[in-house]
């Protein structure tokens, strides 16, 4: 990215952030930069990455073309310290000088995470009760549909952040309204997603391992502990990111259908070699109950579809497979006996 983009981008990240700015300043701003993305395809993922360094949990990328860019730009401070607010003279001096140290700090190859001075942000909360299936809305029209005991937060200014980001606690499946100027980031146990347009479903219970499976489009996952960003894994159609938590490591695997990982918003159930902790804590989410065993199932699996069907029938499928005996008392299951096959 050369240096007069720098300053295009720049100029608009701080317009954004400030509450004098008028909406035909912005959308010119906007304009221009959809314009140079529109000149090369590579110019779009170069745009996603200057955004996401604006984000406190941003790092500078090991890639040496991000020092060329800067390079122009430090001689010229170094040059001419009298003009470097020249150019940004209507900038607010929070802004311009926060902006100015950004640029010292990331030439200067510190690797800590950039802090930018922001407005207060109010987020709002959904929440999916247990049985309970939600579709929201976003301000920036992207859909997210919820699935039972899952909430996501979102800023309530999202459609008009730089960085549009979310939060999701359990499991969502994401239609991303596209917006190249505008990133779209689900922060999530462990990882953080990161998308232009796409369709996508997360999984991130508490617990659980996290995955990201890609339906349309191109996502970018990485790992996300304590604001410290890994190197990303881009996932196409029909492939998922898994996060392993013991090795701290994002794996790549491909999927024959991804749509199977949404079935659950039509009420399907789909377990695959699952463990039967994991198949208990689903059924009581689904179901909106409480499984009480005397058993801990540690290693017992189950391999079983279900098609949207009633309690009654996955507990007597449950029953047969693993020999045990069950009764349901208003939103209690008690499980007796029981052994692996």
């Amino acid at each position: 990215m050369d240096q007069e983009t720098w300053k295009l981008v720049l100029e608009y990240l701080a317009v954004k952030e400030d509450l004098r700015s008028s909406k035909a300043e912005i959308a010119l701003l906007e304009k221009k930069l959809r314009d140079w993305v529109s000149e090369d395809p590579d110019h779009e993922e170069q745009l996603e990455e200057v955004l996401l360094l604006w984000q406190d949990t941003a790092q500078l990328p090991d890639d040496g073309l991000w020092k060329e860019s800067f390079a122009g730009i430090k001689e010229q401070i170094n040059q001419a310290p009298a003009r470097k607010f020249k150019i940004l003279k209507w900038w607010p001096a929070a802004t311009a000088a926060a902006i100015i140290g950004a640029l010292i700090f990331f030439i200067a190859g510190d690797n800590k995470p950039l802090t930018v001075n922001q407005n207060q942000v109010v987020w709002t909360t959904k929440t999916a009760a247990p049985g309970k299936i939600i579709n929201v809305l976003l301000p920036d029209s992207s859909e997210i549909w919820l699935n039972s005991g899952s909430s996501i937060s979102f800023p309530q200014n999202l459609q008009h952040a730089s960085i549009r980001t979310v939060k999701l606690n359990g499991e969502a499946f994401f239609k991303v309204k596209r917006d190249p100027a505008h990133p779209f980031i689900v922060k999530s146990q462990h990882i953080q997603t990161r998308v232009l347009g796409t369709s996508f479903n997360i999984r991130a219970w508490k617990g659980s391992r996290p995955e990201v499976t890609v339906l349309t489009g191109k996502v970018a996952v990485s790992r996300d502990s304590a604001g410290v960003q890994s190197s990303a894994v881009h996932l196409l159609p029909d492939q998922k990111a898994v996060y392993d938590v013991r090795l701290a490591r994002l794996l790549r695997e491909d999927v024959d259908d991804a749509r199977t990982s949404v079935d659950w918003r039509t009420g399907k159930m789909n377990f695959e070699s699952t463990p039967m902790e994991e198949v208990f804590q689903r059924i009581s989410r689904k179901y909106a109950v409480k499984i009480i065993t005397d058993e801990s199932f540690k290693n017992c699996e189950l391999t079983a579809k279900f098609d949207n069907v009633a309690l009654s029938e996955v507990m007597k499928t449950i029953g047969l497979t693993f020999d045990i005996h069950y009764t349901i008392n208003k939103q209690t299951i008690y499980i007796k006996g029981g052994k692996c096959n």
